[in-house]
């Protein structure tokens, strides 16, 4: 017994001894370990690492292709191991080769070191594939490989209805796609098969012959759908060409859903809905005395092609009245009568006139200028430009050719006169209070308007604008005659305003300028343009506040010197107008 344990413990010490000469002897991963077909035996930890780095990016950058087999109809579908999701867990296949030799278990680890002499040692890699991205991948090559069933449905000719009964295709198995794939991803790239299957369709004959029927009955007579006392009528002629299946899987086999396709609605019926149709309408203020009245806006109606087909396939296959109400859409105005009430506009906040003669060209363009401005809405805080509202003024917009000033004469302009509505405007902003942004006087006077209080607009400048700079919106309302023009701001300004005129100051006597016409006699003169004075002015405007403050702002304006400008047969004693300074731009007087 004695003997029998001395030499039992004999041999487990040699075993100690072998085991740990091994472990002295093969430092780093044992001799004849492979992983993933690699020889990686006496590699280094961080060694080894690195390689089943390496071993990682080819499998995913491996290109693999799937082909659909058995069929007669070759199908196929490439890919590489990223787009499979392949990833390798490469800490617990390190973890894994590294402890080939090490385990804990004397007798484990001496049978790997023996083992080593004589074979290989495979180390299984520990693989991690991205769910999401093996989804993708499965239902990219699902469809790729496969041809769908023929699903039940309906084919409509003229008004007669017949049924297109459902047939099989062929498809793969997800698993053996899914098993085939990541083998030829491990292979590092090859070409696999992938057993077909049948595809079958979700619908059987039954549900056909059911959406048959209830097709016949929805093209039995035709559909009527009123509003505001109008109707439209479709005939069954016209609900033919709308009817259309959907498959509904809620059951098992799937129904088959009678519908009318919305988009073939509004190709083919739109323009017959349009009289039912109306568009939203803003709010906005009406005058009324000295203050304003919100005119509240109205709610506008267009057909909505889904809730119209769904309205439509329920009075044709109802088994009731085939005449219903149009049931579509309210669209809200983009500026609502909330919205108007918002702007707490209360009352006339300034308002000024001016007069020419009648029945001028440039009249007819103030009077068009004027049908733009009016009802206009400037927000609280936003930025009017009188440039902006109006656009360019061209003949297609009604304006005609009327005087305008160019390079100190007077020319004829298509728009040409509007500049009195811009004098008008300039004072309606300056007696509100509002702070002006930009404007231009004229350069020369002219004394329909007051002096040093007003403005001339041309395209794209210069330009009238401000800015609201008041807590409440102002509605802009425009008024005419045949010999006036009106603004009037109304809204809420707490601010009285006051203008004050100074003295001419630098006043300049206008020069003669000479035209050669060979027409006229020796002593004969024609004057082409009157002179005008020019010179500087300065007007004061001056707010009162509630609290009795008051604050002073100048405007100061320089009117230069208007030649007289003559024509005569002979000009060789007189002054060459091409020597003089003049406004070179385009005015609008």
């Amino acid at each position: 017994m004695r003997k029998g344990l001395r030499w039992g413990g004999i041999g487990l010490g040699v075993c100690v001894l072998l085991l740990v000469g091994f472990r002295l002897a093969r430092g780093g991963v044992l001799p004849g370990v492979v992983v993933a077909g690699v020889e990686v035996g006496g590699l280094s930890e961080s060694e080894l690492e690195d390689r089943l780095g390496q071993i990682e990016n080819e499998m995913r950058s491996s290109s693999i292709v799937v082909r659909r087999a058995g069929t007669g109809s070759e199908k196929s579908f490439s890919a590489n191991g990223a787009d499979l999701g392949y990833e390798i867990d490469v800490e617990a296949t390190l973890e894994a080769a590294m402890d080939r030799g090490r385990q804990s278990n004397p007798a484990a680890a001496l049978s790997d070191h023996v083992l080593a002499l004589f074979r290989e040692v495979t180390v299984e890699l520990y693989e991690d594939i991205d769910g999401r991205a093996m989804s993708a991948w499965l239902a990219d090559a699902g469809e790729a490989l496969t041809d769908p069933p023929q699903e039940g449905d309906i084919r409509v000719v003229g008004t007669d209805v017949e049924p297109v009964y459902p047939s099989p295709g062929i498809g793969v198995d997800q698993y053996a796609l899914r098993t085939s794939g990541l083998e030829a991803v491990r292979q590092r790239g090859e070409t696999v098969e992938v057993p077909a299957v049948d595809a079958l369709p979700r619908t059987d004959d039954d549900a056909v012959d059911l959406v048959v029927r209830r097709a016949q009955d929805a093209l039995a007579a035709p559909i009527v759908l009123e509003r505001d006392g109008l109707e439209v009528t479709i005939e069954p002629e016209q609900l033919a060409t709308l009817l259309d299946t959907k498959v509904v899987a809620s059951s098992e086999p799937a129904r088959l859903r009678l519908i009318v396709s919305p988009k073939r609605l509004h190709a083919e019926l739109g323009d017959v809905f349009a009289p039912l149709e109306s568009e939203p309408e803003d709010a906005t203020f009406a005058v009324a005395g000295d203050g304003v009245d919100v005119v509240p806006s109205e709610s506008g109606f267009v057909v909505d092609p889904q809730r119209t087909a769904r309205q439509i396939i329920v009075l044709a296959t109802g088994g009731g009245t085939r005449v219903g109400p149009l049931r579509s859409k309210k669209v809200e105005a983009e500026f609502t009568t909330e919205d108007a009430r918002a702007l707490g506009v209360r009352e006339q906040v300034s308002s000024f006139t001016t007069y020419h003669a009648c029945c001028e060209p440039r009249v007819e363009n103030i009077h068009r200028a004027a049908d733009v401005l009016d009802r206009t809405i400037v927000e609280p805080g936003d930025t009017f430009s009188l440039n902006e509202v109006l656009g360019p003024r061209t003949t297609e917009k009604g304006y005609v050719g009327a005087p305008a000033i160019s390079d100190g004469e007077f020319v004829e302009q298509v728009g040409g006169g509007i500049s009195q509505l811009a004098t008008t405007t300039f004072n309606a902003i300056f007696f509100g209070g509002y702070d002006f942004i930009e404007y231009k006087a004229h350069s020369y006077y002219i004394s329909r308007y007051p002096v040093g209080r007003e403005a001339t607009v041309s395209t794209p400048a210069p330009d009238l604008a401000f800015i609201n700079d008041s807590d409440a919106g102002i509605f802009i309302d425009t008024y005419y005659s045949d010999t006036s023009i009106t603004v009037s701001f109304y809204g809420f300004q707490e601010v009285e305003v006051e203008s004050f005129t100074g003295e001419r100051t630098n006043v300049e006597k206008p020069e003669e300028e000479c035209e050669v016409n060979k027409d006229l006699g020796r002593d004969e003169e024609v004057v082409i343009q009157e002179g005008l004075e020019g010179f500087d002015i300065v007007v004061e405007r001056v707010f009162t506040y509630p609290d009795g403050d008051t604050e002073t702002e100048e405007f100061h304006t320089h009117y230069a010197a208007m030649p007289r400008i003559v024509e005569r047969s002979d000009c060789s004693d007189r002054n060459d107008r091409a020597g003089r300074d003049e406004p070179k731009d385009e005015e609008d007087p």
